[in-house]
């Protein structure tokens, strides 16, 4: 066994790659609300469609806007260069189709069809822009088409017979389109058309919000239920580490995991589910539209990628080591605060605040240190992606308008080319942030799956299995133990045999290991070597939750919770506690708490709490503040008993029991436990002498060994050590 048994195990440093698989198990968390996730992200796709649409929208709207010539026609023209090969221009000044471009000679069937040819009509007649690209566009697949052309050059007029491609889907779904559309290119139909376009770019504009809102709401509550299952398991996780865990690591680290950790953990959910899928596919949407328009601005986008994908990382990389070290500065800085405010009475007594003041002070320059680093990276990402965009752009610009300068391009083209290109950039300018925060959220997971991966206390060979109630003897066999960070051992090959029924004090110098022995008997450590037996069963073997339940322990620091007084007291029976919660929460239905409220008047009867309970406002209900501070020392270790009577365990633990209650107190308590204790058996750790007398038998410990056990009498006449603790004690209590 390792040192420390299992309660000195220590989480494992994550290994490469570790919130990779992390996020993977997260998703286990997520997977009781895909109800929610699944139709977020369908509205989140819906929303970056509705982008891309939008965009698209701006070139009918900017060619009605810069030319005289109607949507309709436009789209028709698009159709027939497609459908012929060929790139076409409408003069507006003499009212002529020109062919710009042939790029496929072969659909003219050897016709000598040249650049800048006129192309007038179809068949034997003579037909207007309008009519001719409707005409063509229209055209039924696999029908010849006899064109009408014009080589002004020598003015000669000539005829071709061309096969038109046949019309695919989406040249269909244009065509048909269209139709809806005025036909015409008169003031009155370009306004008509423009009313229709705005109406229909608004009402998907409606669309992608309301997609917008339910996508990020649904988003967010899975992402805050996660968190919510997440930090359930991490809790009962907690629960289940060994004591060991928070004696080297503190209590304010693990606080911190809860609080700020998961926090982080949400946020990046919440850019995970939503942007990590929205930004990129408005990006893939608005490419495709710039693929459709014209394919050369995939080179653009190309030379971009790698560079942006290397800034991406390397910000990324330094962002996740600066989250985990500012993680950790939160945890101290918990601490710090926890612990001055806690003992706030004796910073004040001892004018100790400027001291503290400056303690949190260093703490808070280091987070600062690690907070502005990440900001730092963060602020530089966006202005370098904005600066390489805007260098690709304005190449890609350059390119552009030399098209559109040569005839090769129109306007509304080049500029929705502009905006399409601006709609990829931004959200890659966008996803350098988001990188940057999955980094923070990565840097929480790690710690956050430290805990939940930590091993756990040791249930034992046949963990399902109860251990008997105890009938007949606890025994300590060669037992040895040493804490993790000491240099000797607390307890050092300790034999020792309690009877059942029996009564055994423990009493010895600070640090001669009485906790530690108690504690393994309730194995919140494991020894080294030796074994810890009851009835002769090795108590390693048995469930944990088995054994405890036949103790009831009173600390020597008193817990108290932020509860309620009667709460507070049954505190020592689970399934009372239960029920007593879920009357609270639910009072319309009935529980029958009768003879369980008898119970905890009594527990506190015989741990004379009644007396000062009723002088409350609200007697057993009224609830104590954080830690009892609204409890004297001896209230709060009378509550402590009360609970530990009302258990009703066949083995009483008492670790300093009763070190903070006044003499008078200390009779009746004594005489209620003497009651009590009948037939179980007691182990008690005590300064007072006074508390020690009226057991069977003592045991005296120094440096992690039983020196001498027996009668008070016989070690006050044989054991050295003993008639120097009993000494000291009979000056300690005259002088008070």
């Amino acid at each position: 066994m390792a040192v420390g048994g299992p309660s000195s195990t220590r989480a494992e440093t994550p290994k490469a790659g570790g919130s990779i698989l992390h996020f993977m198990q997260i998703l286990r968390f997520a997977r009781p609300f895909y109800r929610y996730l699944v139709p977020g992200m369908i509205c989140i796709i819906v929303v970056a469609v509705t982008y891309s649409i939008n965009i698209v929208a701006l070139l009918p709207v900017i060619q009605l806007m810069a030319k005289n010539q109607g949507v309709a026609s436009w789209a028709h023209q698009g159709i027939v260069e497609k459908r012929l090969g060929v790139t076409l221009n409408l003069d507006e000044t003499d009212n002529r189709v020109y062919i710009i471009e042939v790029h496929h000679p072969e659909y003219f069937g050897g016709a000598p069809v040249r650049r800048h040819d006129v192309l007038t009509g179809v068949g034997d007649r003579e037909l207007s822009p309008t009519e001719l690209f409707h005409t063509l566009a229209c055209q039924p697949d696999g029908r010849p088409a006899t064109l009408r052309l014009k080589r002004l050059a020598a003015n000669e007029a000539y005829t071709a017979t061309a096969t038109l491609k046949d019309a695919s889907v989406q040249t269909k779904l244009f065509r048909y389109g269209a139709t809806f559309l005025p036909q015409g290119s008169t003031k009155e139909d370009r306004l008509a058309t423009l009313k229709i376009l705005l109406f229909v770019v608004v009402g998907i504009s409606i669309i992608g919000g309301i997609c917008r809102f339910f996508g990020e709401y649904l988003i967010a509550l899975t992402a805050a239920r996660t968190v919510v299952a997440m930090r359930r398991k991490m809790y009962q996780q907690v629960l289940k580490l060994p004591i060991s865990h928070f004696a080297t690591r503190g209590v304010a680290d693990t606080v911190s995991r809860f609080v700020q950790d998961s926090q982080d953990v949400y946020r990046g959910l919440n850019f995970v589910f939503a942007k990590s899928l929205r930004e990129p596919l408005k990006a893939l949407f608005a490419f495709a539209v710039a693929l459709y328009i014209d394919w050369r601005i995939t080179l653009v986008t190309v030379i971009a990628a790698p560079l942006a994908a290397v800034v991406i990382r390397r910000a990324g990389k330094m962002i996740r080591k600066a989250s985990k070290r500012l993680l950790q500065n939160y945890a101290r800085m918990i601490g710090v605060l926890e612990s001055s405010l806690l003992g706030i009475r004796v910073v004040k007594g001892y004018t100790m605040e400027t001291y503290e003041r400056a303690r949190l002070h260093s703490v808070d320059k280091e987070m600062l240190r690690h907070q502005l680093k990440i900001e730092l990276v963060d602020a530089a990402s966006s202005p370098i992606f904005e600066t390489v965009g805007q260098i690709v752009a304005s190449l890609a610009i350059l390119y552009f308008a030399q098209q559109m300068f040569e005839g090769r391009m129109e306007f509304a083209k080049f500029a929705a080319l502009a905006a399409a290109m601006a709609a990829i950039f931004d959200p890659i300018r966008k996803m350098s942030s988001f990188y940057n925060r999955i980094q923070t959220a990565n840097a929480a997971l790690d710690r956050v799956f430290e805990v939940i991966d930590s091993k756990v206390e040791t249930e034992g060979t046949h963990s399902t299995v109860a251990l008997p109630l105890l009938a007949d003897t606890i025994e300590f066999r060669d037992v040895t133990y040493q804490y993790p960070s000491a240099e000797t051992p607390a307890l050092d090959r300790i034999n020792l045999t309690i009877r059942r029924g029996e009564r055994v004090a423990f009493v010895g110098p600070n640090g001669s290991g009485k906790t530690t022995l108690l504690s393994l008997l309730m194995r919140f450590f494991d020894p080294q070597s030796g074994t810890v037996l009851i009835d002769g069963r090795d108590i390693t073997k048995y469930s944990v939750s088995s054994l405890r339940k036949q103790m009831s322990l009173i600390t020597q620091d008193t817990v108290i919770f932020a509860d309620s007084i009667a709460n507070n007291i049954a505190y020592g029976d689970d399934q009372l506690l239960r029920k007593r919660v879920l009357k609270q929460r639910h009072p319309e239905r009935r529980y029958q708490l009768n003879g369980d409220e008898d119970r905890i008047i009594a527990a506190a009867k015989a741990a004379y709490a009644d007396e000062f309970i009723r002088e409350k406002p609200n007697g057993y209900n009224t609830v104590v503040g954080e830690h009892g501070t609204t409890l004297s020392g001896g209230q709060k270790q009378r509550l402590s008993i009360a609970r530990a009577i009302l258990r009703n365990a066949p083995i009483f633990i008492f670790d300093e029991a009763t070190s903070q209650i006044d003499s008078e107190s200390e009779h009746k308590i004594h005489d209620a436990v003497e009651r009590h204790l009948q037939g179980r058996t007691a182990l008690i750790i005590a300064h007072r002498f006074s508390t020690i007398l009226q057991a069977d038998r003592i045991v005296v410990m120094d440096k992690g060994r039983i020196v001498d056990s027996g009668k008070h009498d016989e070690l006050l006449a044989r054991c050295k050590l003993y008639q120097n603790l009993y000494g000291t004690q009979i000056i300690d209590d005259s002088r008070s």
